[in-house]
C-alpha cells in the first residue's frame, strides 16, 4: 500500500487519468487530491465525480472549490449564482466552463456534489512511518484540521485556501509551517512561479514545506511549452516524485 499526493489538476482528467496508469495505482494504494481539481480545463466536474465515486481518492478543499461552493445556489438549481464569490469565479479565476458542465448535471446530480464538497476538509494529517504530513492546499489553521467545510468561517478558509508563502500579495511567513514538527504538502501556486523555468520540473522544497503545484493552470492559456508543465505527484511513502508533463500525453 502506497499514499500518494498530488494538486492542482484544474480539470485536466487526461493526465491525471495517465498519472493513476502510470504509478500503478491500485485497489490497495490512497491518492490525496490537495485542492483546485476544477476550473480553467476543460472536465473539473468529471474529476469531482470521479474522486467522489473513489473508494480511496480524497480531495481536500482548494480556493477553486471554495469559490465555486460561494458562487452557485446551495439548492443545485442553476439559473443564477448568487453567492458572493461568483462574479470572482466565473470570470476572473476560469470557473465559466466548470459551470457550464455543472449544469449538465441532474438536479439530484448537483444536490449531492454540492453535499459532498461541502463535506470536505481542508486540512489532514496523514501519518506514514515515522513523519506526520500535513496536507493542505495551501495554508492551514490546526483548530480546524480535519473539519468539514461546512462547519467552518467563511474568512478562516479564505485563508486557508488562499495564502501562501511563495506569493507576495496574498503572503504568510514559512515560519507559521516550521513552528509545528510535520512535512507540510501544499499546492495552489505553481512551482514555476517559484523556481523559475531555468531549473527543473520538479516539486519544490523550503524547510519542511514540499511545493507540488505542477502548473496544470497554464494549459488553457498557453503559457508554457507542453513539457514545461503538468503534474507533480509525490509518494509519502518515500517521498519519491512521479513527474508528467502535458508533452507525454
Amino acid at each position: 500500500m502506497a499514499t500518494y499526493a498530488v494538486s492542482d489538476l484544474h480539470g485536466q482528467y487526461d493526465i491525471f487519468e495517465k498519472l493513476l496508469e502510470t504509478i500503478h495505482f491500485s485497489d490497495d494504494d490512497f491518492m490525496y487530491v490537495l485542492g483546485d481539481a476544477i476550473d480553467r480545463g476543460p472536465d473539473g466536474i468529471k474529476l469531482l465525480q470521479m474522486i467522489k465515486d473513489a473508494p480511496n481518492i480524497d480531495l481536500l478543499l482548494g480556493n477553486h472549490e471554495f469559490m465555486m461552493l460561494n458562487a452557485v445556489a446551495p439548492d443545485g438549481s442553476v439559473d443564477d449564482t448568487p453567492g458572493k464569490d461568483a462574479y470572482l469565479w466565473l470570470y476572473s479565476n476560469g470557473g465559466e466552463v466548470t459551470f457550464e458542465h455543472y449544469k449538465e448535471l441532474s438536479p439530484d446530480e448537483r444536490k449531492a456534489l454540492l453535499a459532498w464538497l461541502n463535506s470536505r476538509v481542508l486540512t489532514t494529517l496523514a501519518f506514514i512511518g515515522d513523519k506526520t504530513f500535513c496536507l493542505t492546499h495551501s495554508y492551514f489553521k490546526i483548530a480546524l484540521i480535519d473539519t468539514e467545510y461546512k462547519d467552518c468561517d467563511y474568512r478562516v478558509v479564505w485563508n486557508i485556501v488562499w495564502k501562501t508563502p511563495f506569493r507576495a500579495d496574498i503572503f504568510v511567513p514559512t515560519d507559521d509551517y516550521i513552528e509545528n514538527d510535520w512535512e507540510f504538502i501544499i499546492g495552489h501556486v505553481p512551482v514555476q512561479r517559484v523556481a523559475g523555468l531555468d531549473g527543473k520540473f520538479e516539486a519544490f522544497h523550503e524547510q519542511n514545506i514540499t511545493l507540488i503545484d505542477g502548473g496544470c493552470s497554464f494549459r488553457e492559456r498557453a503559457a508554457l511549452d507542453d513539457n514545461e508543465y503538468g503534474v507533480i505527484c509525490i509518494r509519502l511513502d518515500d517521498m519519491r516524485e512521479t513527474i508528467l508533463t502535458f508533452a507525454s500525453l
